[in-house]
Formats: structure tokens, sequence, C-alpha cells
């Protein structure tokens, strides 16, 4: 792991606030979900320490949960928790843990009762990657594992990691960004500006895909440019080091724009497939060590492919490793908001075993205001966003959340201010 991503989990260890709950729930134990599940304890029992506030959990219940591995060693009386994020060591009554191998203080010990281990609960899933949150009215904690609690963002001005690189890789600690989608461009900015910035982001565990799509590439004369540019970037790829290359491609090809779209829906589409097949075979005779993401429009799933009964989302489905579901909705909740316009496509997924992420947008829309968080407030999309989570993380194929893209983002962040 990245440098900067254990320097990232040293910061949020040390300035997390534990977490402190109203007062009735010092009485009443506090409930649990992993990845949206219900943990039954069964040996031991949360509570809540009432000198700290922390919640205090069995050891090997929560980390198994997120995918790391426990080791107890009775003679110093430490719990080591591994896992791809990193490895932390906590001892019976200590305030300090050493997550990598950094001393961190613990807003409470780790403590034996009844001869079981129970740790605090955010400094431990938190060291692990994981989100924690709480939700007072259910007297809840929610922990999303470090594969589900992923973010990504769109930059489609590459030539803003030349001018405001260091902004951008800051902005992803703070965000907690595992991938970046930024467009590639073979004339500007230098070739050394691309190698500086993914070298970096590779450094603070931060994978970065090369970005390009057009909606006209669904004509047969436009598979040049396609070839072209999947040409340059595996040019790019070659010409530098492993932790300065991108690690997938990403294509954003959005054909409905189109006015055919509204006179002959079936020939667009029909292109549209010829266009993902090329973009197949030019993919795998470049280099098969790419990873291959379309982002696809959440109600693809309505669509069946020319001549069957087949749902066109799962035929987009599987011909990618990943996609980006585009739900732009502004709501979690509701018929027509995210998780429901969602589900079906990560449903299909699930099935097909590829991973989705769901995308919310920030932009202004020419379509309606409830397709947006423009212009609202950066705490309400967090609000919304924690429920889609909540909800959609019990899947195997959901993947995180993105949010487009990178400039609006930051715009509303700092609109709130």
């Amino acid at each position: 792991m990245g440098k900067t991503m254990v320097c990232l989990i040293f910061v949020l260890l040390v300035t997390s606030a534990p977490l402190f709950f109203p007062v009735y729930s010092l009485i009443t134990e506090p409930g649990v979900e992993v990845n949206g599940e219900k943990i039954a304890f069964t040996d031991a029992q949360p509570y809540i320490d009432e000198q700290t506030g922390s919640t205090m959990v069995p050891a090997r219940a929560i980390a198994e949960k997120l995918g790391a591995e426990v080791e107890w060693n009775r003679s110093l009386e430490q719990v080591t928790f591994r896992s791809p994020y990193a490895t932390t060591l906590l001892t019976i009554g200590q305030n300090v843990a050493s997550v990598n191998g950094r001393q961190v203080e613990l807003s409470a010990p780790a403590v034996l009762k009844n001869d079981r281990t129970l740790v605090p609960l955010r400094a431990v899933s938190e060291s692990l990657g994981a989100d924690v949150d709480w939700v007072g009215e259910r007297n809840m904690v929610l922990i999303t594992s470090a594969d589900k609690a992923q973010r990504s963002t769109w930059i489609w001005d590459s030539k803003l990691i030349e001018t405001d690189g260091d902004r951008i890789l800051q902005f992803a600690a703070n965000q907690k960004l595992a991938a970046i989608y930024l467009r590639y461009e073979k004339t500007y900015p230098s070739q050394d500006v691309y190698r500086n910035f993914i070298r970096r982001a590779n450094d603070q565990g931060i994978k970065v895909e090369a970005l390009a799509g057009q909606s006209d590439w669904i004509y047969e004369n436009n598979q040049s440019v396609i070839r072209q540019w999947i040409a340059a970037v595996t040019q790019y790829n070659a010409s530098v080091s492993a932790l300065e290359r991108f690690q997938g491609f990403h294509f954003d090809i959005e054909p409905y724009t189109l006015d055919m779209w509204k006179t002959n829906q079936t020939w667009v589409l029909e292109r549209w497939m010829a266009t993902i097949r090329f973009i197949e075979s030019e993919v795998k005779s470049a280099d098969r060590s790419m990873t291959m993401a379309f982002d696809i429009p959440f109600w693809t799933y309505s669509l069946s492919v020319p001549g069957s009964s087949y749902s066109f989302s799962a035929w987009l489905l599987e011909k990618a490793d990943s996609v980006v579901i585009m739900a732009y909705r502004n709501q979690a909740l509701g018929g027509n908001g995210i998780i429901a316009t969602a589900k079906s496509i990560i449903l299909e997924a699930a099935t097909l075993r590829k991973k989705a992420v769901i995308a919310v947008d920030t932009l202004p829309s020419k379509e309606a205001d409830h397709t947006t968080f423009y212009q609202s407030k950066a705490s309400l999309m967090e609000s919304e966003l924690k429920q889609v989570k909540e909800s959609l993380s019990l899947y195997p194929s959901y993947s995180g959340i993105a949010i487009h893209d990178y400039v609006r983002w930051v715009e509303l962040l700092n609109a709130n201010r």
C-alpha cells in the first residue's frame, strides 16, 4: 500500500472522533451492520465505553466480516488484523495501536471481557479501509467494507492534472477516492505530466483509468478514431514504468444523445453493439492486462438486444469488466430514486459476477432538477449516498459510488463552506 494511503489512515485514526451516542444508548446496546447485514454477536455483545463514548465490539466478529485475518497472541495479549489495506496491532489495556508500523493513539484501549477481546470499532474498521456511519434514530452503527466504500470521479479536462495536480490528489485523499477516470489526450498535457500524476496517484492507492468516448463513435467511419486512441494509451503505457501506467480503459459512449435515437432506436442499438465489439477486440489485441469499463444509463435494463428478449444492460455487462451505472437522481429512496433505478443492473451484475459502481451527478441538468445534486447541499448528497451504501452493499456486485464530475463536485463542496 502506498505511503500516502498509510499516512491517510494514520490521520483518520488520530483525528476521527469516537462514536458518541445519546444518553439512551448507554443503556441500549448499539446494533452493528456490516455491508447492510446486521451482525448477531453470539460470544460477546458490543457496548459503549462510558468514559470515552467509544463503541467496543468483539474483535474477530468485525474483522472477519471486513475480510481481515485475526491473530491472537495470548502471552503478549495482542491482537493483530491483517488485510490488503493495513496490518493493525492492538495490545490489551494500551491506548496506542500500531498501523503498518506507525503508532496511533486510540480513543479507548482494547479489553478482555469474559475471555473475549473487544476493540474500539471506529479505529479498527477505519484502519481496514472501511467507512463507519452512525444512525442515531436507529441506534445503529453502519460499517461499509473497503471494497464497497470506495469512491471515484471523472476528470474530463486533463490539463487540470498539470495546473491543479497537487489539489486534485489532496482532494482524492480527503474523499478516499479509489479510482480516477482521467481523459487521455496524446498531445496534451505532456507525457511527463501524466507520468508524474499517475505515479503519485498510485502511491495513494488510487487506480487511474484512461477515459474517452463520444456519441458519434458508433458510426463505422469513426472506428479509426477509436483504434488510434486505444493505440495511443497502449503506447504510453509501454513507454513508462509500471507505477506510471493507466490500469484500465474507461469508455463513456452516449449514442442515445444523437438525433437518430428518436427516429431509429434499433439501428442505434445495433451500431452501439458493433462499436462495443470493436472496442473489445481492439483492447484485447492491444493489452489484455487492461480492464475495460463502460458508463451506462440505468434505463438500459429496460432495453432489449435487437431481435431478442435479453436485456441490453446484461449484454453490456458481459463485455465489460465493470460498469458505472449512471443512476442520476438526487434521492436515494422511492420508486424513482437512486437505489430503485440502479438495483436491476446491480442484480444482473451479481448474476454475471461483474462489478458495478453507482454514479450520481453534480452538473446542471437539462432533463430535470431531480437528476442532479447541482446546487444541493453537500451534506444532503452525503446523507442520500449513505442510504445507497447501506441498501446496495449487500450485493457482491456493488463496488462503490462515483460522483460526476471532479470540477462540479469541488464547486458543490466549496459552496457549502
